[in-house]
């Protein structure tokens, strides 16, 4: 089961890397609104991630899991909101401190159903960064190089986020981790 755990960090971590990847790319068009969101989205979701899979792998002590989650979220909340402005780093680092905090919690109190709560929290985590790359995109305007992979795929994401669509993928989610036996 350690293997699902770092696999889940890792997948949230080259996540969290490619939207601050991306945030960096278009920073001179990024308003500091749309990088504070964007800052504080990476810091919070990487940290609450990253906290509860250290909960649950060191559930006897809680502040090595809330240490560690929290100086993770610190720094990719820094790195995703630098770019833009020192008020959007602020704001990921804050947000990054209050997500290891939560995770940790979190991942110590989880008893055997551990890797269904790390499963839904990757779930959400990917749907909140397809938000999140739509933001980028959208704010961002125009990608920074002529060869980018994602100049004529501008408009993918937005099927995701159709209203109905949304709350359909939101509804199939709360049923299939609310109603397990």
């Amino acid at each position: 089961m350690t293997v699902f755990y770092l696999a889940s960090m890792a997948a949230v971590t080259g996540l969290s890397g490619r939207s601050i990847w991306h945030a960096y790319r278009r920073r001179a068009s990024l308003s500091c609104m749309a990088g504070m969101m964007i800052a504080m989205t990476v810091g919070m979701m990487q940290s609450l991630a990253a906290g509860t899979v250290a909960g649950i792998l060191f559930p006897q002590d809680l502040a090595v899991p809330t240490a560690g989650a929290v100086l993770l979220g610190v720094a990719c909340g820094y790195l995703a909101g630098k770019p833009v402005s020192t008020m959007a780093a602020l704001d990921g680092m804050l947000a990054g401190i209050m997500g290891g905090m939560m995770g940790a919690m979190l991942g110590v109190m989880l008893g055997d159903r551990a890797a269904t709560m790390v499963l839904f929290v990757d779930v959400l985590f990917l749907f909140i960064h397809i938000v999140l790359q739509q933001l980028i995109r959208e704010e961002g305007g125009a990608p920074a190089s002529a060869g980018d992979r994602n100049a004529g795929a501008s408009g993918a994401g937005t099927v995701l986020l159709h209203p109905y669509v949304f709350g359909l993928g939101i509804f199939v989610l709360a049923a299939v981790f609310l109603y397990q036996a």
